[in-house]
């Protein structure tokens, strides 16, 4: 019994010389997984995903296939029968109403010859002029007188007064020769216009007479002349006709087979493009719906790559979190088994172990070893 006793406390003395660097271990293990697990929680999953969208195809970029690939395609075309010939519508304009007659002609006016012999009448001034003088020389012969002999004024004034009446006598001689002249010229007008209406009447009447017998005459003629012209044309119309609907029908005809035969080689050549466009369109789809397809694979697998590196970033963190929680609890395990070492040492001989451990710092009250415990 006392050599177990003696071995304990060996035992608990070897155990307390480790104790010290055990702690030191166990402390940095704890470090090093409360790190391991401060990761852990931090760590930020990303969605590479959430902004990934499907690769659609632009519907502008689509090949389409035309609906009109440019051809012309008009019918056969139709001729239509010509109008009545030229020359039958010249004849048809000549026939027309009986014509007007033309007065434009008749003389009229001036080129009647008839004039008014009265208008240029012109007023006798010389008879006037002489007695008009001779009273202006007795006027002066007498003031030369007056002045010689010294009478007095009153003379003049007697002799002025008497060249005054004289003067107005002569204007007023005058004047009666205007007014004469006037009256005369008057009459002269009125017989001229009297003359002219009489003549203009007698040529009217029978230039009137006339042009109506050479109307009817030229009437007469040309209604005779368009009845035979007219029954002519007719049957060299009937002929032409004949002969324009014969050439029309055979013309037409042709032209229907020629049409028929350009619509068959139109159609084939049609048929054509229209199945190589539609191949060329099949084609720009199938590429287009292909690249889409591409890029959509490419984004899921690069989303895919991302989530991968981001799980094995994880997992390294979990499984460095999984050595650190390994290696806490193995020094935990180390620290308590030597721990446990220390106090059986303790308890197989207080007095002799302590004695032997004081220096270790063991004993006594509120050790380190205790209160790291």
């Amino acid at each position: 019994m006392g050599r177990k006793k003696a071995n304990n406390r060996k035992a608990g003395r070897i155990a307390q010389s480790k104790h010290g660097d055990l702690l030191k271990k166990q402390t940095a293990a704890q470090e090093q997984y409360d790190a391991d697990v401060a990761a852990l929680r931090n760590f930020e999953v990303t969605d590479f995903y959430d902004k990934l969208s499907a690769s659609t195809i632009d519907m502008g970029n689509l090949g389409k296939a035309r609906t009109d690939l440019g051809f012309d395609r008009t019918g056969i075309t139709q001729e239509k029968l010509g109008d009545l010939p030229d020359y039958v519508k010249a004849n048809l304009a000549t026939l027309g109403p009986a014509g007007t007659t033309n007065v434009a002609n008749l003389a009229r006016g001036a080129d009647t010859g008839l004039t008014n012999t009265m208008r240029n009448l012109q007023v006798s001034t010389a008879g006037a002029a002489l007695q008009a003088q001779e009273a202006d020389q007795s006027l002066a012969a007498t003031q030369d007188l007056i002045a010689q002999t010294g009478s007095g004024g009153g003379g003049a004034s007697a002799l002025a007064a008497a060249a005054a009446r004289s003067k107005a006598g002569i204007a007023a001689d005058i004047d009666m020769q205007v007014k004469q002249n006037e009256m005369l010229r008057a009459q002269g007008e009125s017989t001229l216009q009297k003359d002219l209406l009489a003549q203009g009447n007698l040529a009217s009447q029978f230039d009137l007479g006339q042009q109506q017998f050479n109307k009817q005459q030229q009437n007469q003629f040309d209604l005779t002349r368009f009845g035979a012209e007219n029954q002519m044309n007719m049957f060299n119309t009937g002929q032409q006709q004949q002969q324009n609907l014969a050439l029309f029908s055979a013309a037409n005809q042709m032209a229907q087979f020629n049409a028929g035969q350009n619509m068959a080689a139109a159609n084939s050549e049609f048929q054509a493009m229209a199945n190589a466009d539609l191949q060329n369109a099949a084609a720009i789809n199938n590429a287009l719906a292909q690249n889409a397809q591409t890029q959509t694979s490419f984004d899921l697998s690069r989303a895919a790559g991302q989530t991968q590196s981001q799980s094995n970033e994880y997992d390294v963190k979990a499984n460095l979190f999984d050595i650190s929680t390994n290696e806490l609890s193995e020094i935990d395990a180390k620290t308590a088994e030597n721990q446990a070492v220390i106090d059986l040492g303790k308890m197989s001989g207080k007095s002799l172990f302590g004695r032997l451990i004081d220096p270790l710092g063991i004993t006594g009250g509120g050790n380190a070893l205790e209160k790291n415990l």
